[in-house]
């Protein structure tokens, strides 16, 4: 029997893209260890976003201007924060327009933010830990160019 030739395309080679692949994966990897992580108390890492974010507020803030900071859909912010609702760590408030929610940390989610905090810290720690301090900093620095509003 003769041997069948087989082509392959010819794609030239991308550092760009080859960067990209890795991201994904390693962001694929973070994102499962993260949700494996989180499971504990029985949250994602959206959910601790969330309380995240109403921390750094200081005060109510609206349910859209929560979805607009994580980058996610006004549905997905509304199960996110139905569950944390349900859990008693957040509570939602309607104002004088009823499309528009306001939502605060409960000071049972202050209390849960205090408690976790340095866990969480720990894990973000390990996971980078391969990274010195200035590496991690760069890091950082990459992935906020990365997301910047084109304007």
């Amino acid at each position: 029997m003769a041997a069948v030739k087989r082509r392959r395309a010819i794609i030239p080679k991308s550092v760009a893209e080859q960067a990209l692949i890795r991201l994904m994966r390693v962001g694929d990897r973070l994102w499962r260890q993260s949700d494996e992580w989180f499971h504990r108390w029985e949250l994602t890492d959206n959910h601790y976003n969330v309380l995240r974010i109403l921390n750094g507020a200081g005060e109510p803030i609206q349910q859209v201007e929560i979805g607009r900071r994580l980058l996610s859909s006004r549905a997905n912010v509304t199960k996110v924060v139905d569950h944390l609702e349900g859990m008693g760590l957040v509570r939602r408030e309607g104002g004088t327009d009823r499309r528009v929610k306001w939502v605060e940390l409960t000071p049972g989610g202050m209390d849960f933010l205090d408690q976790t905090s340095g866990e969480v810290i720990g894990f973000a720690e390990q996971a980078l830990g391969r990274l010195t301090r200035e590496e991690q900093k760069v890091l950082l620095g990459l992935l906020e160019k990365l997301v910047e509003k084109e304007t």
